[in-house]
């Protein structure tokens, strides 16, 4: 009498689209620490609305001030990695993804499809985004402060691209906040989860509006010298 066993689960099973443990995995960091880098980055960007030399308070504390070990640290364990995770598997999730037009509403369909649509459009936008300024400046000492980043926004075709990557990404965080309060059972109920919608909405306006001050910020004062680094 011989025994049956299952067969070896390979790498490609692990991976698919619907794995619980990586599905989870994925809306958490999608909340924190992505989410949570987005809302604090785009409130910090925002001071260049306020007065460039908060901004350039900003930059020089993160550049100048915060020893490198810990702000290389930061980055890669609240940043870099956690980002990589969910934007990469996010692909994955999207690859095996399906719209059932038959099955849900069509609005359910439009979040369903605009949720992916947006992932991708911020994964181009982000590396267009780093490169530009973050990896920049590391190789080639590409000014950051506010004088830089005002010449940066000199043409309108990247302000276009910065404007929707602010809106695709506050609408990518509280879709992805509704549905992890789904996932995660923190919110049960149609009620329920039709009220967290309608603030999900509110958010996302909110946030959206926070970006687009921040981006317009750049067009409100005059450039002022950026602070002498040591």
């Amino acid at each position: 009498m011989s025994v049956q066993t299952a067969p070896p689960v390979g790498w490609r099973e692990k991976l698919k689209g619907d794995n619980y443990f990586l599905h989870k995995l994925h809306s958490l960091t999608g909340i924190f620490p992505v989410g949570y880098y987005l809302v604090q980055h785009l409130f910090l960007n925002s001071m260049a609305a306020v007065d460039p030399k908060y901004f350039n308070a900003v930059v020089y504390f993160f550049n100048e001030i915060l020893p490198k070990p810990v702000l290389w640290g930061m980055e890669l364990f609240l940043v870099i990695l956690p980002l990589l995770f969910h934007s990469l598997y996010g692909f994955v999730i999207t690859y095996h993804g399906k719209a059932n037009i038959y099955r849900y509403r069509f609005s359910e369909n439009l979040a369903y499809t605009l949720q992916r649509v947006s992932g991708v459009y911020i994964f181009v936008f982000l590396i267009y985004h780093v490169y530009s300024t973050t990896i920049s400046h590391k190789l080639y000492g590409t000014d950051i402060y506010y004088s830089g980043m005002q010449a940066h926004f000199q043409n309108p075709l990247v302000v276009a691209f910065y404007a929707l990557g602010v809106i695709a990404s506050s609408y990518h965080l509280f879709n992805g906040v509704w549905n992890f309060a789904i996932r995660w059972g923190i919110v049960i109920g149609d009620r329920a989860q039709r009220t967290l919608h309608k603030w999900c909405w509110v958010g996302f306006v909110l946030l959206s509006a926070l970006g687009l001050i921040a981006l317009a910020g750049f067009f409100m004062h005059e450039a002022p010298a950026p602070p002498v680094s040591h």
